[in-house]
């Protein structure tokens, strides 16, 4: 059974990406921004799961780039988003969580709180593994005041987490702390939960190990399209660069949300939408950088703002649109821009080039 074979009587939730679960505007023609669309603060680039897909399981690899591990301190989470309020404009997104699992940091109740009261930001949302959910956490999230959770599946049993993720959990309380989250938020507050499972997930020599079966995706959408509100199957693509290059090398370029053409893009549309805050302050124009190569600046030592309009992003952004990418370190073996949005700025290059030359 598919997605579409799931009658609408079957399920409550909407199957659906969630890059399609709110209206976007048009990236050519908002571009320069004043105001990046979203920000992505890393509270904790620690994970408890080792996914074969994700740069967290390629241990020489971090090694390599001496990847940092760590916590964000309340004190740098704190006067990011006081500083967030410079911006001109409400930022549409604060997303918390990308590299680590942010459900580790015993503070993340706290930083959900803080930035929803600012009110810099028309969305606070989280991405987690959902592996340290439980009843007591479920309602400090959603009494914090928490708009939206993704919530990754590597598998729908133990043996599968075991092969995926390198991680034990129990399944059945899995699924029911994903149920008490679900039915304590219908309650008080008012929280969007996503729930996606990966699909053709493999190890770094390209067997294959994870591929739903039929009555596997019909399980899955029938056990979450009742305590989620937005669920979807989504491809295993390599989006990591620098890392696991075997996977780079034979990739086909299709998207991880069914997108049915995606090119090669020659100019990356993230880097003139987003700022990702590293748990130390440390300063990206997207989230795939995970091992710094293309940093841009320190919110320990510049405000956000001061980052985003600093000439480091300019010239990234100057560089991206004279066709500079394949010379860009790390952004030249990236396919993120292919396989993890929709946006297409390699037509308006001219005309993007000539407003943002022309910012003092």
């Amino acid at each position: 059974m598919t997605d579409k074979n799931i009658e609408k009587n079957e399920i409550k939730a909407k199957i659906q990406p969630r890059i399609y679960s709110s209206d976007k505007t048009k990236l050519e023609d908002a571009v320069p921004l004043t105001t990046p669309f979203s920000v992505h603060i890393d509270v904790c680039s620690l994970c408890n799961f080792k996914c074969s897909f994700c740069f967290q399981a390629d241990v020489m690899g971090k090694k390599e780039k001496n990847y940092p591990h760590g916590m964000m301190s309340k004190e740098l989470f704190m006067k990011t988003v006081d500083e967030l309020k410079e911006f001109p404009d409400k930022i549409k997104k604060i997303k918390l969580g990308n590299h680590g699992e942010p459900t580790l940091h015993k503070d993340l109740p706290f930083f959900i709180d803080y930035a929803r009261k600012s009110g810099v930001a028309e969305i606070i949302e989280v991405f987690t593994n959902g592996s340290k959910l439980n009843p007591e956490l479920n309602r400090q999230l959603v009494d914090s005041g928490l708009q939206r959770i993704n919530i990754s599946l590597e598998g729908l049993t133990e043996e599968r987490y075991l092969k995926v993720a390198r991680a034990k959990i129990n399944w059945e309380n899995f699924v029911s702390n994903v149920k008490d989250l679900y039915e304590y938020s219908r309650k008080t507050g008012d929280l969007v939960i996503y729930v996606k499972i990966v699909n053709n997930a493999s190890e770094n020599k390209g067997k294959t190990i994870f591929s739903l079966t039929e009555d596997e995706k019909s399980y899955f959408y029938k056990t979450f399209g009742n305590i989620a509100d937005e669920v979807y199957i989504e491809k295993i693509v390599p989006q990591w660069a620098e890392t696991q290059k075997d996977k780079q090398n034979d990739l086909e370029y299709t998207g991880m949300y069914d997108q049915k053409t995606v090119k090669y893009k020659k100019i990356c549309p993230f880097v003139f939408m987003y700022l990702h805050i590293n748990h130390d302050g440390i300063v990206s124009p997207c989230t795939l950088d995970w091992p710094r190569d293309v940093a841009i600046g320190d919110v320990n030592k510049n405000t956000p703002k001061e980052v985003w309009k600093g000439n480091r992003l300019k010239d990234l952004q100057i560089a991206m649109l004279k066709g500079k990418r394949d010379e860009i370190n790390f952004c030249k073996d990236c396919s993120a821009p292919m396989v993890c949005c929709d946006e297409n700025l390699d037509n308006h290059s001219d005309e993007i080039l000539d407003k943002i030359s022309a910012i003092t």
